[in-house]
């Protein structure tokens, strides 16, 4: 772990001066007050100020400056001492504190010039319009089962505050974070290498310290999300598009389904795959399902509604600062910025490594089609390997899962869930061992009874193993009569650490 570590800090460039680390980011993010245009400031200030001014009339500015709004909604739960008559709309808000409630709201707001020549001004119109994007997909999601959509509109909009944040003061940084994504990096690696802590942890200490909502905190919670197993069994029930989704049986999946924080976590997992990999993301589809099976309804209406939401949103935020998203639905291409293409050959082909990311990317697949993308890989990237098997362990029992190169009687004849102290200590542990020669006939007596069948004793023989859910671990054999190099065990340790349940840990 510790190496680990290191190698994320060397990442940083020298004489990076940004925030690094959680406590870093806390106190970088609470010396800033909340960016708000400085004209549209002074025009709320003066209406305030008028004798005649009302609520009412001050909807309309407050949807011009979300953050407002947000200023709005943490000055109302900061002052209601009843936390179980929370406010979640700012509109709400602004009728419970009046006119001296809201002037004092405006202590926490900083006017800013804007500038359309700025990256950090146009990027957090950007981050803010996504925001919208997500908050109309999950009221559309919501509408027609929870009598709390709107409420759930602003929950999924301001969830993101943070982040608008961190793009507006800190965009050299939030800028890199976006080149690993692009290049289809995981989040959690890429926040942690770039930020030093995840955004989720910045946010819910940052909505804590703003008393914004409880409901925006909660949904962060791992009490209030799904992991990924419980997310890719509500999707299962949602399989077929032209059948109505199974009845969820679980008590925890069915506590969860019923929780309009469901609508919040999709819609924002959605809106930024659409983001990073358009509406054709081999990934949307698996949202769609889970809102299908909580909803009970057919998937098609899950996907009309994302779209209808996300049109919606479209013509909520004047400030166009990209293309909505609602527009790539008429055609991926048609409104995507025109770039000058540089001089590279037409095609260029991805490396089979490159290729297996990409595939796992899917959270939907099942363990049996996981292993099958890595022994398809291990073809390719490890020519040497005359015979492989995939092990799988699970409720205790070896057993495997596929192979070639090797005759299915022979390893039908071993008998793998007999005691193995090697098996035993990699059931336990990610690890990778690379054997020949006297190291190699040492092994075999710690290998369950009869594997010596299965191996040429002047070969090779590499193991590897790693959880690959949270209840199943992969166990990797590969021989050889002739030999295994350097590049061949690193090539398998690559795909091993892909398909890992947890890759942040090493080999």
């Amino acid at each position: 772990m510790e190496s680990s570590i290191l190698e994320l800090l060397m990442q940083r460039p020298m004489k990076d001066k940004s925030p690094y680390g959680l406590n870093k980011w806390l106190r970088f993010l609470k010396d800033h007050k909340l960016p708000v245009r400085s004209e549209n400031l002074a025009s709320l200030k003066k209406h305030i100020s008028h004798p005649d001014a009302t609520i009412e009339n001050l909807q309309t500015k407050i949807k011009r400056e979300p953050l407002v709004a947000f200023a709005l909604l943490n000055q109302a739960n900061k002052i209601i001492p009843n936390k179980r008559g929370e406010i979640k709309n700012p509109y709400h808000a602004g009728s419970m504190l009046g006119m001296n409630g809201i002037k004092q709201s405006f202590t926490d707001l900083s006017p800013y010039t804007h500038s359309n020549s700025n990256p950090a001004h146009v990027a957090f119109l950007q981050e803010i319009q996504t925001s919208y994007e997500a908050a109309g997909i999950a009221n559309r999601w919501a509408s027609g089962k929870s009598t709390e959509h709107e409420e759930i509109f602003w929950i999924t909009f301001f969830r993101n505050t943070p982040r608008w944040l961190m793009w507006f003061f800190a965009y050299p940084v939030m800028e890199r974070l976006q080149s690993k994504l692009a290049a289809g990096e995981n989040a959690a690696q890429a926040e942690i290498s770039v930020l030093g802590c995840r955004i989720d942890e910045i946010t819910v200490h940052m909505c804590k310290y703003w008393n914004a909502p409880r409901a925006i905190i909660e949904s962060f919670l791992t009490s209030h999300v799904p992991s990924n197993e419980e997310l890719k069994t509500l999707a299962r029930l949602s399989h077929t598009p032209d059948h109505l989704p199974g009845f969820i049986e679980d008590k925890r999946l069915t506590i969860l389904a019923n929780s309009p924080l469901m609508f919040v976590y999709c819609a924002n997992k959605l809106i930024q795959e659409a983001l990073l990999h358009g509406w054709q993301g081999n990934t949307l589809h698996f949202y769609y399902r889970v809102i299908a099976t909580i909803t009970h309804d057919y998937l098609g209406k899950a996907i009309q509604n994302a779209h209808l939401g996300c049109a919606e949103a479209a013509t909520l935020y004047l400030h166009t600062a990209k293309v909505p998203l609602a527009c790539q639905l008429l055609s991926p291409t048609l409104y995507s910025p025109v770039r000058t293409k540089k001089a590279a050959p037409a095609h260029i082909p991805r490396s089979a490594m490159d290729k297996l990311k990409t595939q796992l990317s899917n959270p939907a697949l099942k363990t049996k089609e996981k292993l099958n993308l890595a022994l398809k890989t291990i073809k390719l990237t490890i020519p040497n390997a005359q015979q492989a098997i995939l092990l799988k362990h699970t409720d205790g029992k070896i057993s495997p899962a596929m192979q070639y190169g090797q005759d299915v009687s022979i390893i039908k004849n071993v008998k793998w869930n007999m005691p193995s102290s090697l098996f035993k200590k990699m059931i336990q542990k990610r690890s990778a061992i690379h054997c020949q020669g006297s190291t190699l006939s040492d092994l075999i007596n710690d290998l369950p009874y009869l594997a010596d069948s299965l191996i040429d004793q002047n070969g090779h023989l590499i193991l590897a193993s790693t959880p690959i859910s949270e209840t199943e671990t992969g166990i990797f054999w590969l021989t050889t009569s002739n030999g295994f190099n350097d590049k061949d065990y690193s090539n398998l340790k690559k795909i091993v650490m892909l398909i890992s349940h947890n890759p942040r840990k090493t080999l």
